[in-house]
């Protein structure tokens, strides 16, 4: 007879790509939403320049996701944040923060972090049915 190991299942569960990847995106869009709060409290700052995550992290971030690279994923770390460049400034003090721009990323990124609380949850929940054999 075989025995089951329930620490395997579990460490299989927070091992796989999707639910890495989920997390890290959990980070991201926890941490865009900081950049957005300072982007929308510093709309009327001279000379103030919008930040967000830094676009080499985005862009390894998604190629890892997209090759299924659950170990890239793991090591990538701290997402960073750095100004946006290419921006033109919409105020003549050199701001070059929208505020209907912002408003319009924080709701979309508020969905986004939905998006990955719902994945995680119920990723968590099946585990929680398969080792109680109950779905509540």
């Amino acid at each position: 007879m075989r025995c089951f190991s329930w620490s395997v299942m579990i460490e299989s569960l927070f091992a796989s790509s999707n639910y890495q990847a989920s997390k890290l995106l959990m980070d991201v869009t926890a941490m865009r939403h900081q950049a957005l709060a300072g982007n929308l409290a510093n709309v009327e700052t001279p000379g103030f320049k919008r930040v967000d995550i830094d676009p080499s992290f985005q862009a390894s971030l998604n190629a890892s996701i997209r090759a299924g690279e659950t170990e890239s994923i793991q090591q990538m770390g701290v997402p960073r944040l750095s100004e946006v460049e290419g921006l033109k400034a919409t105020r003549s003090d050199g701001n070059n923060v929208s505020l209907d721009r912002e408003l319009m990323y924080l709701n979309q990124n508020a969905l986004d972090y939905s998006a990955m609380g719902q994945f995680v949850s119920s990723s968590l929940s099946r585990l929680k049915m398969a080792i109680t054999g109950r779905a509540q």
